[in-house]
């Protein structure tokens, strides 16, 4: 028991947990005054929302953006695999918010990269800012092919509905191309920070190259790790003030 204990949390993430309605929450209200934001908090693939907590994250937050109210959902793999993400976020967390008349700000982390994109995709006008910490952006093989094609600008796919993870990240980039790249980026401020050491640097670079202004892009030192993000988070945070 002592050995199991001294375990990290994200241990427990290797087996796909089912997803349940409604989300278990982690929600932090402003001290001492009204929100007037929602900092919303995306965890990668095998980290429970308490390693916001734990890594200092939440306390960023509350530094930077004293009139947040911060919200962290155990969006676990298998609301991804389930295609449940999207909508729980919007019934559950965000379309309350914008109800309440709360900009809107998300922040993602590797596989919470890739949901917060795929949410601003499927629902266009809910998010306000957007800040992406090594996000998940797809597999090499589809990155390599887009290039092959010349780019985002002429790359093609007939993805429409999509009947697997592949055909989901081609879905993605498709709409990308489709609402994004005529303006050169999404309609919302967007930052993304990656470290240079991170197994994901090759692909963040590519996905900059592709959609986002040269500004947008902070490579740091570090790996794909919380040390690394929390330093990029102390670097995008205070970019929008309160």
């Amino acid at each position: 028991m002592t050995a199991l204990a001294a375990l990290p949390m994200s241990a427990c993430r290797l087996l796909l947990t089912q997803p349940t309605r409604p989300l278990r929450l982690l929600e932090f209200e402003p001290q001492g005054r009204e929100a007037g934001e929602l900092v919303l908090l995306l965890p990668g693939r095998l980290s429970p929302p308490e390693e916001f907590v734990q890594f200092g994250i939440v306390d960023l937050v509350r530094k930077e953006r004293p009139s947040a109210r911060i919200v962290a959902p155990d969006l676990h793999l298998g609301y991804y695999m389930r295609g449940m993400a999207d909508v729980c976020l919007q019934e559950e967390i965000i379309g309350p918010a914008r109800k309440q008349g709360l900009r809107v700000t998300i922040l993602g982390i590797s596989m919470g990269g890739l949901g917060a994109l795929t949410y601003s995709l499927r629902y266009p006008g809910e998010v306000d800012e957007m800040l992406l910490l090594s996000p998940f952006v797809g597999e090499k093989e589809l990155l390599a092919e887009i290039e092959q094609a010349g780019g985002l600008e002429k790359w093609e796919s007939a993805v429409e509905t999509p009947r697997s993870k592949a055909e989901a990240l081609q879905k993605m980039w498709i709409e990308m191309k489709r609402q994004w790249l005529a303006r050169r980026g999404p309609p919302f401020p967007l930052s993304l920070a990656v470290g240079k050491e991170d197994k994901l640097l090759t692909s963040n670079r590519f996905f900059a190259r592709s959609i986002l202004k040269p500004d947008q892009l902070i490579e740091t030192e570090g790996g794909h790790d919380w040390d690394c993000w929390r330093r990029a988070a102390a670097l995008l945070l205070p970019r929008s003030t309160d």
